[in-house]
């Protein structure tokens, strides 16, 4: 058996291969984050260009985020904090998992100010993302 301590430029997980079979061996966090991406790739493809937030927020992919509970905060809020300027409908996920709503009525429809609010309230709950 050979065991190979890195994956790609990213060393996010171990290769091991006994010769004909070959496994890729990652911590539970990294499979987390690799599934997130994986669903947020889905509901992006299918749902980018529509504009019923409570249509997409129905689709199976999201549902499945939200579905990987407290898991998916800090990668939701980097999710947020990663589309810049053009934050995506995250806020409906974080309010189902988290059962908070940061969000000053006034600012609804703002999604720059909806997640600034996210972003503060997640730095009030200790989360790193």
């Amino acid at each position: 058996m050979e065991i190979v301590t890195s994956v790609g430029s990213d060393d996010i997980g171990i290769i091991v291969t006994d010769g004909v079979n070959v496994a890729i061996v990652t911590d539970s966090a990294v499979d987390s984050w690799l599934r997130f991406r994986g669903l947020v790739a889905q509901w992006k493809a299918h749902c980018g260009a529509m504009s019923s937030v409570s249509e997409s927020v129905l689709f199976p992919a999201y549902q499945n985020i939200i579905g990987m509970g407290e898991t998916a905060v800090p990668f939701l809020l980097r999710q947020l904090a990663d589309e810049g300027d053009d934050p995506d409908q995250w806020f409906w996920a974080l309010k189902a998992i988290t059962g908070a709503d940061p969000v000053n009525e006034d600012d609804l429809g703002n999604n720059l100010l909806m997640a600034r609010s996210w972003f503060e309230w997640g730095i009030s709950m200790g989360y790193a993302w």
